[in-house]
């Protein structure tokens, strides 16, 4: 086997015959988010990165197209361990809104333009990625100079409000250094509150957890940031906000620290 070579184990006893080959997910960062597992990739059209098999939750994706009767014994085995793997995790449970593309238009994860700029610097592709008026900015742009915008804006990206939403800067998170995907997000704005500032709300409103919703004063606020900083993770696999992992916070276990098979059920 050459250094281009990856070995394959064969999940059906006839390898010469075409099979379908199911369904794979990039993860394109998706796997950050702490009720998420990749156990592994497979053979597929798209990047060997690709996962064949991650759980969400307590939610099993078995990307394999073959029904057990047309696998081999490997093929079996692998099924019935996924579901043995996935039958401990009783209490995990799915966290992060992740919209189907196939029911309509979604935002785009921040892994696409990062493939496009920090990787193949294929910058013709984001014109599909980013709104027109920020392609138009971009597209001017030498590497290095948008690999160094990048690395200051990309805090700052969200999906446009157009029905086909996409990327564009948010520039009242930025005008008060709000990042929106790392913790002093919820800093800037208590802070920006205090100081009757009313993007601060708007912000918050936007991208902190769902049942925030009733919280109003920065004293309100400071008391459960205070309360939550380190069950709090941000996801960008769809909808672009903060959310509470509740296993974490039932286990008073920080989220960072509670991965993989640490998420299992106790005995």
């Amino acid at each position: 086997m050459s250094a281009q070579e990856v070995f394959l184990l064969p999940l059906v006893p006839d390898r010469a015959q075409q099979w379908p080959s199911g369904w794979v997910t990039y993860s394109d960062g998706f796997d950050n988010n702490p009720d998420i597992e990749v156990f592994c990739g497979g053979e597929n059209e798209k990047a060997a990165s690709a996962a064949a098999c991650w759980r969400q939750g307590n939610l099993l994706h078995f990307g394999f197209e073959q029904d057990p009767a047309e696998m081999s014994e490997n093929g079996r085995r692998l099924l019935l361990n996924a579901i043995a793997y996935i039958s401990r995790f009783t209490e995990d449970r799915p966290i992060a809104v992740t919209p189907s593309v196939f029911a309509g238009p979604v935002a785009l994860p921040r892994g696409y333009p990062d493939r496009r700029i920090r990787g193949t610097a294929d910058r013709k592709e984001l014109e599909w990625m980013v709104t027109p008026e920020l392609f138009k900015k971009l597209s001017g742009m030498a590497l290095l100079e948008l690999r160094s915008w990048y690395d200051e804006y990309r805090h700052y990206l969200h999906p446009s409000s157009s029905p086909e939403p996409r990327l564009e800067v948010d520039e009242e998170a930025r005008a008060i250094g709000a990042h929106i995907d790392e913790p002093v997000f919820f800093e800037r704005c208590i802070a920006a509150l205090e100081k009757n500032d009313a993007s601060a709300s708007k912000l918050l409103s936007q991208y902190a957890p769902a049942e925030t919703r009733s919280l109003k004063s920065a004293g309100d606020w400071s008391k459960w940031f205070s309360e939550n900083k380190q069950y709090l993770f941000f996801s960008d696999e769809g909808d672009y906000r903060w959310y509470i992992d509740l296993l974490a916070k039932k286990r008073d276990v920080p989220s960072s620290s509670l991965r993989g098979t640490a998420r299992a059920s106790r005995p």
